[in-house]
């Protein structure tokens, strides 16, 4: 399956009272990694959405780990576990860079809409993109 790596480093506004990420982040941690994975596959969120394709998240899980603290380098690998004609699954792993702490693991569900919404199927072109990417 399509996979990549990619880093953050814990900014100062993302840690809470106790000196820990809040747990709100790692959602956005996500984000970044399945950006970047697109883009390594050739299709960005803004070509998607210039040609009428909209991927809503439409289920997500995480759990957490260990938590990370203020100024951690993190590496976000992100693969695409799951497509069809109209949903994509991406999974998540997050670790502290270092120690290979494991910080989180999640994923995330879409679905295919257009601006409006309503569900639709994944244009071919982009469909046989994703997949093939899939079989590497």
């Amino acid at each position: 399956m399509a996979h990549n790596k990619t880093f953050v480093r814990v900014r100062y506004s993302e840690t809470d009272k106790m000196g820990f990420v809040h747990h709100t982040h790692h959602l956005s941690w996500f984000e970044v990694g399945r950006t970047e994975l697109l883009r390594e596959l050739g299709c960005t969120y803004r070509d998607l959405e210039g040609q009428g394709i909209f991927m809503p998240v439409v289920e997500v899980g995480c759990r957490y780990r260990s938590p990370a603290r203020y100024d951690d380098l993190l590496e976000i690998e992100t693969e695409l576990k799951e497509i069809t004609y109209i949903r994509i699954r991406f999974e998540y792993q997050v670790k502290r860079v270092g120690d290979g702490k494991q910080i989180a693991t999640g994923f995330t569900m879409h679905v295919c809409t257009d601006e409006m919404g309503t569900p639709q199927k994944l244009p071919a072109n982009i469909n046989e993109m994703l997949l093939k990417n899939t079989e590497r």
